[in-house]
């Protein structure tokens, strides 16, 4: 383990001693460290896809759904139930008081403890009776009526909670696209009958562990060490513009800047199958 730990910090003073030409260091000053393509394998990269898409339809769905049925809860009238004061309690979460009730739900008694404010509570007390207001759809309680006053809830209308609602909605669309994209180009690269072959030359090798040596602590044992190349084509038939590869540590070990290699990777997610060198290219 040590020598191979060894190996490898001299192949990296390798790979940062081989010298490039001027533009070439102009050309690697420019390369961008971020890709879409994660280089994922496609079952991997369809599981996830899959899941986080889920979710966030789930997200939009229930945003959607809460938002419309809080619109129409606020012009419609509430839901009453009568219910009893049997005590009072506090909540770690906020400063307010909470009211005990026992509501006789459609013959089905149930005890809410919702929050009101200090005057609700001194006005409130053991025993009293009460009618507790319901939003028809969102079927929350949002007021209390006693003794012909009527006490809102804080925090609360008959609209639901819209605010909450459109970040819900947000958040779903902020999460879909891109696992939607990871499912399709998973599913696309296992469909596909034959991987993407090029040859090119390294224009440059990164290690996300040597980004960290200047931050020691706990982010070098809690991320996970990446490993990523940059190739340019040298084949007629490819775009010319650099492309960026994740690869594995033996594969990133085994190469030095300005190498003419082969990859075989797929085509939407750059999963590498298979990276070998051809030439040693100048030294």
């Amino acid at each position: 383990m040590d020598m191979r730990k060894e190996n490898g910090h001299l192949l990296n003073k390798a790979k940062k001693a081989v010298p490039l030409k001027d533009n070439d260091q102009e050309r690697g000053a420019v390369i961008s460290r971020w890709h879409w393509r994660p280089g994922m394998k496609p079952g991997s990269a369809l599981a996830i896809g899959v899941l986080f898409s889920v979710v966030g339809l789930l997200f939009v769905a229930i945003g959607l759904v809460s938002l419309i049925a809080g619109i129409q809860d606020s012009h419609s009238a509430p839901i009453q139930f009568p219910g009893v004061v049997t005590g009072y309690t506090t909540n770690l979460f906020d400063s307010l008081p909470h009211v005990i009730i026992r509501v006789e739900k459609e013959n089905s008694p149930t005890t809410i403890a919702p929050a009101v404010s200090h005057s609700t509570a001194q006005s409130l007390h053991i025993g009293d009776p009460v009618i507790v207001d319901y939003s028809q759809r969102l079927q929350f309680p949002y007021a209390l009526e006693s003794e012909g006053q009527r006490y809102l809830l804080p925090g609360t209308s008959s609209a639901g909670n819209p605010f909450g609602s459109i970040a819900l909605l947000l958040l779903g669309l902020v999460i879909f696209p891109y696992p939607a994209f990871l499912a399709s180009w998973g599913w696309r690269d296992l469909q596909a009958q034959d991987a993407n072959r090029m040859t090119a030359r390294i224009v440059d090798l990164r290690s996300s562990k040597e980004a960290r040596t200047s931050q020691p602590g706990i982010t070098s044992r809690v991320f996970r060490t990446t490993y990523t190349v940059a190739l340019e084509p040298i084949n007629a038939s490819f775009s010319q513009e650099v492309v960026t590869f994740s690869i594995k540590e033996e594969m990133y070990l085994a190469l030095h800047e300005r190498a003419v290699v082969q990859i075989i990777y797929s085509p939407n997610l750059h999963y590498v199958y298979a990276l070998k060198q051809v030439d040693e290219g100048p030294k």
